[in-house]
């Protein structure tokens, strides 16, 4: 669940629930289950966003399986150059410039990139 995407899904929510309560508010307990409502709404719908929206070209991804575990998307991290799903294979262009190809072992966290695992990277030759 990325936290950027809760807030945003949040003050849309939470926006068209006083919006509801201005048109048709009969009290405060309408107001209450509006953004009751609301922030549940923003909650489900940030955690399975990802699962619906797979890993895009472009994504920044964090590399697993070799060095230091990735947290709060500190590590080694590179951009997913094809769309992807989760046990699928994906191209990443890594930091320094390297291609190698991973397997997606999970879509993204509260503060972390989706996870991948490279089976093998290719060497530039100049």
């Amino acid at each position: 669940m990325s936290l950027s995407m809760f807030v945003k899904t949040a003050g849309l929510a939470v926006a068209a629930a006083f919006v509801a309560f201005a048109f048709y508010g009969d009290g405060l307990l309408f107001l209450a289950k509006a953004l009751a409502l609301a922030l549940g709404f923003s909650i489900v719908f940030t955690i399975f966003y990802p699962q619906l929206r797979g890993i895009r070209r472009g994504d920044r991804v964090a590399v697993v399986g070799s060095g230091l575990p990735v947290l709060f998307g500190l590590g080694r991290t590179g951009f997913a150059l094809n769309d992807s799903g989760i046990n699928k294979e994906v191209r990443v262009k890594l930091e320094d410039g390297k291609e190698a190809i991973g397997i997606v072992e999970s879509y993204e966290g509260v503060l972390s990139p989706p996870k991948v695992r490279i089976l093998y990277e290719e060497k530039l030759v100049e």
